[in-house]
Protein backbone atom coordinates (compact mmCIF):
# COMPACT_ATOMS: atom_id res chain seq x y z
CA UNK A 1 0.00 0.00 0.00
CA UNK A 2 1.47 3.47 -0.90
CA UNK A 3 0.50 6.27 1.07
CA UNK A 4 1.14 10.09 -0.24
CA UNK A 5 1.32 11.08 3.87
CA UNK A 6 1.09 14.83 2.73
CA UNK A 7 -2.01 14.86 0.75
CA UNK A 8 -3.80 12.51 2.97
CA UNK A 9 -2.99 14.84 5.88
CA UNK A 10 -4.82 17.90 3.88
CA UNK A 11 -7.67 16.03 3.94
CA UNK A 12 -8.01 16.57 8.16
CA UNK A 13 -8.04 20.26 7.06
CA UNK A 14 -7.70 21.54 3.56
CA UNK A 15 -11.61 22.16 2.57
CA UNK A 16 -12.64 23.84 6.08
CA UNK A 17 -9.54 26.59 5.33
CA UNK A 18 -10.27 26.72 1.72
CA UNK A 19 -13.75 28.17 3.52
CA UNK A 20 -12.73 30.38 5.79
CA UNK A 21 -10.61 31.78 3.19
CA UNK A 22 -13.51 33.54 1.66
CA UNK A 23 -13.88 35.48 5.28
CA UNK A 24 -10.54 36.65 4.60
CA UNK A 25 -9.03 35.03 8.19
CA UNK A 26 -5.78 33.82 6.68
CA UNK A 27 -2.52 35.77 6.52
CA UNK A 28 -1.27 37.07 3.35
CA UNK A 29 1.95 37.58 1.50
CA UNK A 30 2.30 40.74 -0.06
CA UNK A 31 1.02 43.72 1.21
CA UNK A 32 -1.83 44.71 -1.31
CA UNK A 33 -2.95 41.41 -0.92
CA UNK A 34 -2.75 42.23 3.07
CA UNK A 35 -5.18 45.68 2.90
CA UNK A 36 -7.57 44.21 0.57
CA UNK A 37 -8.48 41.17 2.93
CA UNK A 38 -7.90 43.45 5.82
CA UNK A 39 -10.47 45.68 4.17
CA UNK A 40 -12.97 42.43 3.09
CA UNK A 41 -12.71 41.00 6.44
CA UNK A 42 -13.69 44.33 8.52
CA UNK A 43 -16.91 44.50 5.79
CA UNK A 44 -18.06 40.62 6.51
CA UNK A 45 -16.96 41.32 10.22
CA UNK A 46 -18.81 44.01 10.64
CA UNK A 47 -21.91 44.31 8.19
CA UNK A 48 -22.67 40.78 8.22
CA UNK A 49 -21.45 39.48 11.78
CA UNK A 50 -22.11 42.42 14.14
CA UNK A 51 -24.96 44.01 12.39
CA UNK A 52 -26.96 41.37 12.15
CA UNK A 53 -26.01 40.40 16.07
CA UNK A 54 -27.30 43.82 16.50
CA UNK A 55 -30.56 43.59 15.03
CA UNK A 56 -30.85 40.41 16.91
CA UNK A 57 -30.30 42.17 20.17
CA UNK A 58 -32.86 44.90 19.81
CA UNK A 59 -35.48 42.57 18.57
CA UNK A 60 -35.31 41.25 22.23
CA UNK A 61 -35.03 44.71 23.91
CA UNK A 62 -38.09 45.72 22.01
CA UNK A 63 -40.36 42.84 23.16
CA UNK A 64 -38.66 42.52 26.41
CA UNK A 65 -41.87 41.70 27.64
CA UNK A 66 -43.27 39.05 25.06
CA UNK A 67 -41.54 35.58 25.85
CA UNK A 68 -42.93 34.50 22.61
CA UNK A 69 -40.77 37.00 20.46
CA UNK A 70 -37.64 37.08 22.68
CA UNK A 71 -37.08 32.56 22.28
CA UNK A 72 -37.62 33.47 18.55
CA UNK A 73 -34.79 35.92 18.36
CA UNK A 74 -32.75 34.32 21.44
CA UNK A 75 -32.12 31.18 19.64
CA UNK A 76 -30.67 32.65 16.42
CA UNK A 77 -28.27 35.37 18.62
CA UNK A 78 -27.07 32.79 21.11
CA UNK A 79 -26.14 30.96 17.75
CA UNK A 80 -24.59 33.88 16.19
CA UNK A 81 -22.39 34.95 19.35
CA UNK A 82 -20.71 31.73 19.14
CA UNK A 83 -20.04 31.68 15.63
CA UNK A 84 -18.52 35.32 16.11
CA UNK A 85 -16.53 34.15 18.49
CA UNK A 86 -15.19 31.70 16.62
CA UNK A 87 -14.85 33.89 13.41
CA UNK A 88 -12.68 36.13 15.51
CA UNK A 89 -10.62 33.85 17.44
CA UNK A 90 -9.39 32.38 14.24
CA UNK A 91 -8.82 35.36 12.68
CA UNK A 92 -6.56 35.89 15.88
CA UNK A 93 -4.91 33.00 15.63
CA UNK A 94 -4.26 32.60 12.25
CA UNK A 95 -0.57 32.05 12.26
CA UNK A 96 -1.09 29.85 14.84
CA UNK A 97 -3.44 27.59 13.17
CA UNK A 98 -1.19 27.31 9.89
CA UNK A 99 1.71 26.47 11.85
CA UNK A 100 -0.38 23.84 13.22
CA UNK A 101 -1.50 22.53 9.77
CA UNK A 102 2.43 21.84 8.77
CA UNK A 103 3.06 20.24 12.19
CA UNK A 104 0.24 17.46 11.43
CA UNK A 105 3.15 16.82 8.16
CA UNK A 106 5.79 16.27 11.01
CA UNK A 107 7.66 12.90 9.85
CA UNK A 108 6.78 11.48 13.26
CA UNK A 109 3.53 11.26 12.71
CA UNK A 110 4.26 9.59 9.76
CA UNK A 111 3.20 5.60 9.76
CA UNK A 112 5.98 3.38 9.08
CA UNK A 113 4.27 0.03 8.16
CA UNK A 114 1.12 -1.40 6.02
CA UNK A 115 -0.94 -1.65 8.93
CA UNK A 116 -0.30 1.69 10.17
CA UNK A 117 -1.42 3.27 7.39
CA UNK A 118 -4.44 1.30 7.44
CA UNK A 119 -5.56 3.12 10.58
CA UNK A 120 -4.38 6.14 9.33
CA UNK A 121 -6.49 6.05 6.01
CA UNK A 122 -9.68 4.94 8.24
CA UNK A 123 -9.17 8.56 10.15
CA UNK A 124 -8.45 10.10 7.05
CA UNK A 125 -11.68 8.70 5.43
CA UNK A 126 -13.94 9.72 8.94
CA UNK A 127 -12.73 13.16 9.07
CA UNK A 128 -14.37 13.57 5.64
CA UNK A 129 -17.59 11.62 6.06
CA UNK A 130 -17.48 14.06 9.52
CA UNK A 131 -17.00 16.96 7.05
CA UNK A 132 -19.53 15.97 4.48
CA UNK A 133 -22.34 14.64 6.41
CA UNK A 134 -22.28 17.43 9.17
CA UNK A 135 -22.09 20.14 6.41
CA UNK A 136 -25.31 18.36 5.21
CA UNK A 137 -27.22 18.67 8.20
CA UNK A 138 -26.23 21.89 8.93
CA UNK A 139 -27.27 23.19 5.66
CA UNK A 140 -30.70 21.14 5.76
CA UNK A 141 -31.41 23.19 9.15
CA UNK A 142 -30.26 26.64 7.70
CA UNK A 143 -33.15 25.58 4.89
CA UNK A 144 -35.66 25.13 7.00
CA UNK A 145 -35.12 28.41 8.79
CA UNK A 146 -35.09 30.18 5.69
CA UNK A 147 -38.36 28.79 3.69
CA UNK A 148 -40.73 27.60 6.39
CA UNK A 149 -41.42 31.39 7.20
CA UNK A 150 -41.72 31.51 3.38
CA UNK A 151 -44.28 28.84 2.90
CA UNK A 152 -46.40 29.61 6.09
CA UNK A 153 -46.70 33.01 5.38
CA UNK A 154 -45.06 35.20 2.80
CA UNK A 155 -45.39 38.49 4.28
CA UNK A 156 -43.13 38.07 7.06
CA UNK A 157 -39.59 37.77 7.17
CA UNK A 158 -37.34 34.56 7.57
CA UNK A 159 -36.34 35.68 11.33
CA UNK A 160 -37.42 37.30 14.11
CA UNK A 161 -34.98 40.90 14.14
CA UNK A 162 -35.45 44.34 14.06
CA UNK A 163 -35.74 45.68 11.16
CA UNK A 164 -35.43 49.62 9.97
CA UNK A 165 -37.74 49.78 6.97
CA UNK A 166 -40.87 48.81 5.54
CA UNK A 167 -41.64 44.88 6.45
CA UNK A 168 -44.56 45.19 3.90
CA UNK A 169 -44.14 42.28 1.42
CA UNK A 170 -42.57 43.79 -2.15
CA UNK A 171 -41.25 47.06 -0.87
CA UNK A 172 -37.26 47.73 -0.63
CA UNK A 173 -37.16 47.19 3.05
CA UNK A 174 -38.60 43.52 2.70
CA UNK A 175 -36.70 42.52 0.17
CA UNK A 176 -33.26 44.07 1.42
CA UNK A 177 -33.98 42.56 4.59
CA UNK A 178 -34.81 38.97 3.50
CA UNK A 179 -31.84 38.62 1.82
CA UNK A 180 -29.76 40.38 4.12
CA UNK A 181 -30.72 37.80 6.74
CA UNK A 182 -30.63 34.91 4.22
CA UNK A 183 -26.71 35.91 3.67
CA UNK A 184 -26.08 36.54 7.54
CA UNK A 185 -27.01 33.23 8.57
CA UNK A 186 -25.66 31.75 6.15
CA UNK A 187 -22.42 32.62 6.85
CA UNK A 188 -22.64 31.99 10.28
CA UNK A 189 -23.88 28.39 9.20
CA UNK A 190 -20.44 27.97 6.93
CA UNK A 191 -18.44 29.02 9.96
CA UNK A 192 -19.60 26.28 12.29
CA UNK A 193 -19.61 23.87 9.78
CA UNK A 194 -16.20 24.78 8.97
CA UNK A 195 -14.62 25.28 12.51
CA UNK A 196 -16.65 22.88 14.09
CA UNK A 197 -15.59 19.54 11.53
CA UNK A 198 -12.02 21.21 11.77
CA UNK A 199 -12.00 20.58 15.34
CA UNK A 200 -13.22 17.43 15.25
CA UNK A 201 -10.71 16.98 12.65
CA UNK A 202 -8.25 17.29 14.86
CA UNK A 203 -9.37 14.94 17.31
CA UNK A 204 -9.68 12.36 15.02
CA UNK A 205 -5.80 12.74 14.17
CA UNK A 206 -4.70 12.59 17.45
CA UNK A 207 -6.96 9.65 18.03
CA UNK A 208 -5.46 8.46 14.98
CA UNK A 209 -1.75 8.93 16.26
CA UNK A 210 -2.65 7.31 19.73
CA UNK A 211 -4.11 3.73 17.83
CA UNK A 212 -0.38 3.83 15.95
CA UNK A 213 1.57 4.41 18.84
CA UNK A 214 -0.90 1.38 20.73
CA UNK A 215 -0.28 -0.89 18.32
CA UNK A 216 3.62 -0.06 18.45
CA UNK A 217 3.67 -0.84 21.95
CA UNK A 218 1.96 -4.36 21.29
CA UNK A 219 4.38 -4.91 19.14
CA UNK A 220 7.25 -4.11 21.52
CA UNK A 221 9.64 -7.48 22.28
CA UNK A 222 7.84 -9.93 19.56
CA UNK A 223 8.93 -8.60 16.15
CA UNK A 224 12.51 -10.85 16.31
CA UNK A 225 13.39 -14.30 17.89
CA UNK A 226 16.07 -13.29 19.70
CA UNK A 227 15.64 -9.75 22.08
CA UNK A 228 17.65 -7.16 21.66
CA UNK A 229 18.10 -5.11 24.72
CA UNK A 230 19.60 -1.65 23.06
CA UNK A 231 17.38 -2.18 20.07
CA UNK A 232 14.84 -3.04 22.48
CA UNK A 233 15.21 0.18 24.60
CA UNK A 234 15.63 2.03 21.12
CA UNK A 235 11.81 0.83 20.01
CA UNK A 236 10.68 1.87 23.26
CA UNK A 237 12.46 5.11 23.73
CA UNK A 238 10.92 5.92 20.34
CA UNK A 239 7.21 5.24 21.70
CA UNK A 240 8.18 7.43 24.21
CA UNK A 241 9.30 10.44 21.95
CA UNK A 242 6.47 9.67 19.29
CA UNK A 243 3.80 10.41 22.64
CA UNK A 244 5.51 13.20 24.08
CA UNK A 245 4.71 14.87 20.29
CA UNK A 246 1.59 13.96 20.52
CA UNK A 247 0.57 15.01 24.28
CA UNK A 248 2.31 18.52 22.69
CA UNK A 249 0.34 18.44 19.75
CA UNK A 250 -2.85 18.44 21.98
CA UNK A 251 -1.70 20.84 23.83
CA UNK A 252 -1.11 23.22 20.74
CA UNK A 253 -5.28 22.50 19.88
CA UNK A 254 -6.48 22.79 22.86
CA UNK A 255 -4.41 26.10 23.59
CA UNK A 256 -6.16 27.20 20.17
CA UNK A 257 -9.69 25.82 20.34
CA UNK A 258 -10.82 25.56 23.75
CA UNK A 259 -11.74 29.21 24.31
CA UNK A 260 -14.32 28.77 21.11
CA UNK A 261 -15.80 25.67 22.12
CA UNK A 262 -16.47 26.55 25.30
CA UNK A 263 -18.56 29.56 24.12
CA UNK A 264 -20.23 27.59 22.05
CA UNK A 265 -20.93 24.83 24.40
CA UNK A 266 -22.54 27.76 26.74
CA UNK A 267 -24.48 29.43 23.74
CA UNK A 268 -25.43 26.10 22.86
CA UNK A 269 -27.42 25.42 26.60
CA UNK A 270 -29.05 28.73 25.95
CA UNK A 271 -30.15 27.80 21.97
CA UNK A 272 -31.17 24.09 23.53
CA UNK A 273 -33.28 25.96 25.84
CA UNK A 274 -34.85 28.39 23.83
CA UNK A 275 -35.69 25.63 21.18
CA UNK A 276 -37.42 23.45 24.06
CA UNK A 277 -39.49 26.27 24.74
CA UNK A 278 -40.38 27.28 21.40
CA UNK A 279 -40.98 23.20 20.53
CA UNK A 280 -43.78 23.02 23.44
CA UNK A 281 -45.28 26.25 22.29
CA UNK A 282 -45.57 25.60 18.56
CA UNK A 283 -46.63 21.90 18.40
CA UNK A 284 -49.93 22.34 16.96
CA UNK A 285 -47.67 23.29 13.66
CA UNK A 286 -46.58 21.03 12.44
CA UNK A 287 -44.65 22.98 9.78
CA UNK A 288 -42.97 25.02 12.94
CA UNK A 289 -42.65 22.56 14.71
CA UNK A 290 -40.55 20.38 12.44
CA UNK A 291 -38.36 23.78 12.03
CA UNK A 292 -37.39 23.93 14.97
CA UNK A 293 -37.13 20.29 15.29
CA UNK A 294 -34.66 19.78 12.71
CA UNK A 295 -32.83 22.82 14.22
CA UNK A 296 -32.60 21.31 17.56
CA UNK A 297 -31.20 17.95 16.35
CA UNK A 298 -28.59 19.89 14.34
CA UNK A 299 -27.20 22.02 17.94
CA UNK A 300 -27.23 18.31 19.63
CA UNK A 301 -25.28 16.73 16.97
CA UNK A 302 -22.79 19.78 17.03
CA UNK A 303 -22.19 19.81 20.51
CA UNK A 304 -22.52 15.88 20.35
CA UNK A 305 -19.69 15.74 18.16
CA UNK A 306 -17.14 17.77 19.51
CA UNK A 307 -17.92 16.03 23.19
CA UNK A 308 -17.64 12.90 21.37
CA UNK A 309 -14.15 12.77 19.27
CA UNK A 310 -12.53 14.99 22.29
CA UNK A 311 -13.66 11.94 24.31
CA UNK A 312 -12.20 9.61 22.07
CA UNK A 313 -8.85 10.95 23.16
CA UNK A 314 -9.31 10.38 27.04
CA UNK A 315 -10.51 7.36 26.36
CA UNK A 316 -7.70 5.83 23.75
CA UNK A 317 -5.18 7.22 26.18
CA UNK A 318 -6.00 5.73 29.18
CA UNK A 319 -6.11 2.20 27.46
CA UNK A 320 -2.15 2.62 26.53
CA UNK A 321 -0.90 1.37 29.69
CA UNK A 322 -2.96 -1.75 28.99
CA UNK A 323 -1.28 -1.86 25.16
CA UNK A 324 2.11 -1.17 27.16
CA UNK A 325 1.67 -4.37 29.24
CA UNK A 326 0.68 -6.50 26.29
CA UNK A 327 4.27 -5.82 25.08
CA UNK A 328 6.46 -8.89 25.72
CA UNK A 329 8.12 -7.46 28.29
CA UNK A 330 8.53 -10.62 31.09
CA UNK A 331 12.26 -11.32 28.95
CA UNK A 332 13.44 -7.60 29.38
CA UNK A 333 15.85 -6.41 31.26
CA UNK A 334 16.07 -5.04 34.40
CA UNK A 335 16.80 -1.62 33.15
CA UNK A 336 14.12 -1.86 29.90
CA UNK A 337 11.64 -3.11 32.68
CA UNK A 338 12.47 0.27 34.61
CA UNK A 339 12.24 2.36 31.75
CA UNK A 340 8.63 0.73 30.79
CA UNK A 341 7.59 1.16 34.46
CA UNK A 342 8.23 5.21 34.32
CA UNK A 343 6.62 5.13 31.43
CA UNK A 344 3.66 3.33 32.45
CA UNK A 345 3.63 5.78 35.13
CA UNK A 346 3.29 8.75 32.52
CA UNK A 347 0.73 6.96 31.08
CA UNK A 348 -1.17 7.15 33.59
CA UNK A 349 -2.41 10.66 32.90
CA UNK A 350 -4.82 11.00 30.32
CA UNK A 351 -4.54 13.20 27.52
CA UNK A 352 -7.82 16.15 27.67
CA UNK A 353 -9.35 18.65 26.06
CA UNK A 354 -10.08 21.00 28.43
CA UNK A 355 -13.03 23.19 28.78
CA UNK A 356 -12.79 27.27 29.82
CA UNK A 357 -12.79 25.67 33.38
CA UNK A 358 -10.06 23.27 33.17
CA UNK A 359 -11.56 21.24 35.52
CA UNK A 360 -13.50 19.73 33.39
CA UNK A 361 -13.07 18.01 29.66
CA UNK A 362 -14.79 17.53 26.44
CA UNK A 363 -16.38 14.44 26.87
CA UNK A 364 -19.88 12.50 26.92
CA UNK A 365 -20.24 13.02 30.49
CA UNK A 366 -20.37 16.99 29.87
CA UNK A 367 -22.48 16.32 26.63
CA UNK A 368 -25.10 14.55 29.32
CA UNK A 369 -24.85 17.91 31.37
CA UNK A 370 -25.42 20.11 28.93
CA UNK A 371 -28.25 17.88 27.46
CA UNK A 372 -29.90 17.78 31.38
CA UNK A 373 -29.16 21.30 32.66
CA UNK A 374 -30.78 22.43 29.01
CA UNK A 375 -34.01 20.48 30.11
CA UNK A 376 -33.87 22.11 33.64
CA UNK A 377 -33.75 25.47 32.40
CA UNK A 378 -36.52 24.50 30.18
CA UNK A 379 -38.73 22.99 32.32
CA UNK A 380 -38.33 26.19 34.90
CA UNK A 381 -38.99 28.62 32.46
CA UNK A 382 -42.06 26.39 31.30
CA UNK A 383 -43.05 26.40 34.58
CA UNK A 384 -42.72 30.44 35.69
CA UNK A 385 -44.24 31.31 32.15
CA UNK A 386 -47.45 28.99 32.72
Amino acid sequence: MTLNFDSEVQVFYEGQKRILNFYSIWPQETRCQRLMHSIHFWHVFSFWIMLFNLILMLHIVINIGNIDEIVKGFFVLATCMAYTHKVYSVKVNNVALLQLFQDLHAAHFRPEDAEEELIFVAARQLSYALYKYYGIISVTALTMLLITQYAIDNTQLPLATYHPFSAERGTFGYIFMYWYQCVALSLSCFVNICFDSLCCSMFIFIKCQLDILALRLQRLGYDCDEIVELQLRDQLKHCIEHYMRVVELSANIEALIYKPISSQIFCSVLVLTANFYAMSLLSDDKLVFLKFFIYQSCMLIQVFILCYFAGEIVQRSTELPHELYKSNWVHWSRSNRRLMLMFMQRLDTAIRIRTFNASHAFDLALFSSIVNCSYSYFALLKRVNS
